[in-house]
């Protein structure tokens, strides 16, 4: 076996005398003796062999073998030295979205400031890091702004054709998704639906290259009616405000009521002001004085001016829950379970205090799913990352139950937290209420209810 510190020393110059042309013990010390001579003496007869010349062969054979050898050795390091695969997660937004205007009642008094939830992914990323290093794969973020809901599509098609991405987190309303699925359609492309909650999105458009990260509407008011019936709060007073949204999410609770059986006594139209010539539509007391008893009052307020003033206003002394008081969502800063204090601090630290919230986990998550489908399935390659998330894939949302994704619609089956203000009450699925397979497919369209059957 050829000796490699050897080699190396050999590689470095220190080669013994015989290499160096000088008198014995000579080397690389005396050359200045002969460097300056200017004249040769003419060449010696020819003598003998001398009895060492075979060893200063062997010798320059050995030294030949030793630089192939360190040559061999060295070409690893070498290759090593190539910069690693590269997975760039693109995170699509647009410029001025008005869902991130803080909300204001009067004389400019911030009722809830409505922060974009791109720290989400930036805590996902720092998580990735050191799988990063095992994997030897980096990630990346690309923050990519459109100019409106209908620029999504062409900013995400432009992005894969000339940087090669094949994963977008979409931050954007309802309105942008369907030009962005017909022009993915049938492309190696992933996008993930972090902060749009429509219904209509996993039912309707039905789009096999979109994950719903965020809870759907159904989900949460599934998840809100199963605890008022494990509480046998069963008769609810609706308050219902004149947005769209507001009538999309009493529609969802009208189904959820009748999947659990809970019943709707009443439904009262409410109109946001304060003008008094409007009392009966704008007054909680009023508006909560009806002839039937009720066990909570259901508030749909999009606006959220008309819902602050609901408890203690209300006639009868009952708790308020919807758009006040007693929340369904995907995540809440109080959350104190499975890993989630870590989660929360790791996001405080990076937004100087902000609290985690629910747009912000749906981010956080999808860049999970990408990071745990490249360690999962050690490929770098699109085609096994995807089929890996839309497959037998699961992951750790920090909310006890894995997560993973529903195969006829694509949403993210997951437990959704009920939240008060400054702690959670409960977390849904709520005990007792069972699935034949799988109980997180007890909230929001399960597969006989959808008309969405992408696994079909």
């Amino acid at each position: 076996m050829i000796d490699v510190v050897h080699c190396l020393r050999n590689l470095l110059g220190v080669f013994p005398s015989p290499l160096w042309g000088g008198a014995r013990g000579g080397g690389p010390q005396n050359l200045p003796r002969w460097r300056g001579q200017q004249t040769t003496a003419p060449p010696p007869p020819p003598t003998p062999p001398h009895k060492g010349e075979g060893r200063n062969s062997r010798r320059g054979l050995s030294v030949i073998l030793c630089s192939v050898a360190c040559v061999s050795i060295a070409a690893p390091a070498f290759a090593q030295t190539a910069p690693p695969p590269r997975i760039t997660i693109g995170y699509v937004e647009i410029a001025g979205d008005t869902r991130y205007e803080p909300i204001t009642a009067y004389g400019r008094l911030v009722l809830k400031s409505r922060e974009r939830p791109f720290a989400g992914a930036q805590v996902g990323l720092d998580e990735a890091q050191a799988l990063g290093r095992v994997l030897k794969t980096d990630f990346a973020l690309e923050r990519i702004e459109a100019k409106s809901p209908a620029e999504v599509a062409s900013v995400v098609t432009a992005a894969r054709a000339a940087r090669d991405i094949h994963f977008f987190i979409v931050d954007a309303p309802a309105e942008a998704f369907k030009p962005l699925a017909e022009a993915i359609r049938g492309r190696d492309v992933l996008a993930f639906n972090a902060t749009a909650a429509d219904d209509a999105l996993r039912r309707n458009l039905c789009a096999a290259e979109l994950v719903h990260t965020l809870p759907s509407l159904a989900m949460n008011m599934d998840a809100l009616t199963q605890y008022l019936v494990s509480r046998k709060w069963l008769n609810l007073l609706v308050l219902e405000g004149p947005a769209p949204e507001d009538a999309a999410m009493v529609k969802a609770l009208e189904n959820s009521a009748k999947k659990f059986g809970a019943r709707i006594v009443a439904r009262q139209q409410f109109k946001p002001g304060t003008d008094p010539r409007e009392r009966e539509k704008n007054d909680p007391a009023l508006l909560s004085a009806i002839s039937r008893d009720y066990d909570v009052v259901f508030v749909a307020d999009h606006v959220f001016d008309f819902a602050r003033q609901v408890p203690y206003h209300t006639v009868r002394a009952r708790p308020v829950v919807g758009s006040i008081d007693l929340e369904p969502a995907a995540w809440h800063w109080t959350w104190e379970h499975n890993g989630a204090p870590q989660v929360n601090s790791r996001f405080q630290k990076l937004t100087n205090g902000r609290h985690m919230e629910s747009a912000d986990w749906a981010v956080w998550i999808a860049v999970k799913m990408v990071v745990q489908a490249a360690l999962r399935t050690r490929s770098t390659e699109f085609d096994a990352q995807r089929k890996f998330i839309l497959g037998e894939g699961s992951f750790d949302g920090n909310k006890g139950l894995a997560v993973s994704v529903r195969p006829w619609d694509h949403q993210v089956r997951q437990a959704v937290l009920l939240a008060a203000p400054y702690a959670v009450v409960a977390r849904a699925p709520v005990e007792g209420f069972l699935h034949k397979t799988n109980d997180l497919d007890t909230l929001g369209d399960d597969e006989p209810e959808s008309p969405c059957r992408l696994n079909k």
